[in-house]
């Protein structure tokens, strides 16, 4: 079996931004499918307050995540267009 080819600065900093991207896509998904979820336990009655604000709290940390990884894939993309 051959090793693989090592690649260029712009293949590492292009693959790592497709696999950001699907990341970022990931993440997106989950934090719809949390807000959904919190609000099908808002809905119910009584509602379950202390996994209503587990799942808050979970979601807020999400959003950050999501906030983050969207700055570095902006800043990975300016990378890219400037060098590759």
């Amino acid at each position: 079996m051959n090793p693989p080819a090592a690649e260029t600065g712009c293949e590492l900093m292009k693959r790592l931004a497709k696999d950001l991207k699907k990341t970022l896509h990931d993440d997106e998904a989950h934090a719809t499918k949390l807000a959904q979820k919190i609000a099908e336990l808002e809905a119910q009655s009584p509602p379950d307050e202390q996994q209503i604000n587990a799942l808050k709290q979970a979601l807020e940390l999400l959003r950050k995540k999501i906030e983050d990884e969207r700055a570095a894939l902006s800043e990975l993309e300016e990378v890219i267009s400037q060098n590759c």
